[in-house]
């Protein structure tokens, strides 16, 4: 290759994006390995940026300068040959005195982390999901979602910003984190893990590109979600559901349906069912009702959050509001191993007959018709 191959195309610095399909990249180390306009250079353990989907390895710009510093050191050396091992930058920001695990390379390699001001604010600090469940039920904090993978932790005075990546591990700024009561930072330490080099998500297209692109029907009906446990929060003071690990694991690695089998509608309706229904905290509605005066011992906890609609917003219809989450329960016992054939039949009659399809219709029809119909719930 030529010396002219490493400098970035039309000067355009590289971006954490893949030229080929455009999915984000993680920071991976490799041996660089190349002739470089008539020197041979080896350098271990180079900073890449990988596109795990396409295999391609693209150098962040300060790697193409140490192949350019390398290249002109050993020319003026007089050698055709440079063979190095890198060190790893060590470095510590001083943000907060709680001794995070970080790595300073994601803050110098990942494109678009580094600035002029605040040294080290951008570092992506690395936590286990768990992580996240205190903070859905503190009575202090409370987790909020734009979509499956960006949120934000609310403070008492503030808040964080928070992205899940690919690999299901949470992401934090450093300077954020500093922000945080002592107390908390400790907290977050307990749950702390190294850096896995991978921030590429709706966290980072948000934070650092700006970049807000309209989110697909799955990412708001789970921000809806989020949005709707948050105003009864506000309102009666209580989470009437609960985002635990389970339906954090389930939400983030959903996928619409691709194809139409007996497997994939039983994981579509099970899943589906587990984030939006069983996680409806029914003793909490429960004790809402209670002080309401309305009795809620034989009620579920549809019939219990349709009641507190009726009570708190008599204007909507409640019943038809909140029926596409009763059709999905009975969506999920059709799909049922252990439901008969004749009864699995007249449930699905049912079910087609309330989301307004013909008989005989499909599993994408019905999954489109059902989102339709939740993303109408309104708070």
């Amino acid at each position: 290759m030529e010396l002219s191959d490493v400098f970035p195309k039309d000067g355009i610095p590289q971006r954490n994006y893949c030229d080929k399909c455009k999915s984000n990249l993680d920071l991976t180390f490799s041996e660089f390995k190349e002739t470089v306009s008539g020197v041979s250079i080896e350098i271990a353990g180079l900073p890449f940026l990988h596109c795990p989907k396409c295999t391609i390895n693209y150098l962040p710009d300060r790697s193409r300068m140490v192949i350019i510093d390398a290249h002109e050191r050993t020319r003026k050396s007089n050698s055709n040959k440079f063979q190095a091992t890198r060190r790893k930058i060590e470095a510590n920001f001083k943000f907060t005195k709680i001794p995070f695990l970080y790595d300073p390379d994601d803050y110098y390699y990942i494109p678009g982390l580094t600035r002029p001001w605040d040294e080290g604010f951008l570092t992506p600090v690395f936590f286990n999901r768990n992580v996240l469940l205190k903070y859905d039920n503190s009575p202090d904090y409370r987790l909020t979602f734009a979509s499956t993978t960006y949120g934000q932790i609310n403070t008492p005075d503030d808040y964080i910003s928070i992205g899940i990546n690919r690999f299901g591990n949470v992401v934090m700024w450093l300077g954020d984190i500093a922000k945080l009561p002592e107390s908390e930072q400790y907290y977050l330490r307990s749950e702390n893990r190294d850096s896995d080099h991978s921030i590429g998500s709706e966290f980072y297209d948000g934070q650092i590109e700006c970049i807000f692109t309209e989110p697909n029907r799955e990412n708001r009906l789970f921000a809806e979600r989020s949005d709707f446990v948050e105003a009864c929060f506000l309102r009666f003071g209580t989470k009437i559901a609960h985002l635990d690990s389970e339906v954090m694991d389930l939400s983030i690695g959903f996928n619409p349906p691709v194809v139409d089998t007996e497997k994939e509608r039983r994981h579509i309706a099970d899943t589906l069912n587990k984030i939006y229904v069983e996680s409806l905290h029914r003793d909490a509605l429960g004790k809402i009702l209670t002080t309401l005066g309305v009795e809620a011992k034989d009620l579920g906890s549809l019939k219990r959050l349709q009641k507190v609609m009726e009570y708190f917003a008599p204007a909507e219809d409640a019943a038809s509001l909140i029926v596409p989450f009763f059709v999905l329960y009975d969506l999920r016992v059709a799909y049922s191993h252990l439901t008969s054939a004749a009864t699995s039949a007249d449930i699905m009659a049912k079910v087609l007959e309330r989301l307004a399809l013909p008989i005989g219709s499909g599993l994408q029809p019905i999954y489109d018709a059902l989102l339709d119909r939740m993303l109408v719930f309104r708070v």
